[in-house]
């Protein structure tokens, strides 16, 4: 079972995956649950039963919090299940969703803003996990992180900035 559990919507999985990949690049890849990805659930599995599991597991859970995916359904469960379990809950906005303008529940956690607040996010995550990482300027040199850029510039934000 993965210790971070990425909460995100269908449309914007091309972001999630490159968080998913940016966060294996600095912590054990078995850590990072992400639902899309086929080597975490198999075919055969049942998947809501998979991503219970997961989300009971985790210790942090990330919410990719864009002006599409704050109002959906899937998301706000997911947070709702975290919240009630006692996770650690880490909004990460994007596509022009500014921290400041979190609506409730959401508002009442510490958020971050990628890409600006990437280092932050690792440096949280790994503070919540007991991990030691390197300095930010090795990071923000990765090819992960210049692939994260590219993901959010790609998504459609659905009208947003």
């Amino acid at each position: 079972m993965a210790d971070v559990f990425i909460s995100f919507i269908h449309e914007e999985e091309k972001v999630a995956t490159s968080l998913q990949q940016l966060l294996r690049a600095q912590f054990d890849k078995s850590k990072i649950f992400l639902s899309a990805d086929e080597w975490q659930i198999h075919a055969g599995e049942q998947w809501l039963e998979k991503i219970r599991a997961e989300l009971e597991a985790a210790k942090i859970v990330a919410l990719m919090l864009s002006p599409r995916s704050v109002s959906r359904p899937w998301v706000n469960f997911e947070a709702g299940g975290a919240w009630l379990t006692g996770k650690v809950i880490v909004p990460v906005c994007f596509c022009g969703l500014k921290k400041g303008s979190l609506p409730k529940p959401y508002s009442n956690f510490q958020a971050v803003e990628i890409p600006e607040d990437t280092y932050y996010l690792i440096r949280s995550i790994s503070h919540h996990l007991g991990e030691a990482i390197p300095p930010p300027p090795l990071m923000y040199d990765m090819k992960e992180f210049e692939q994260l850029k590219q993901s959010i510039k790609e998504v459609d934000c659905g009208g947003a900035a």
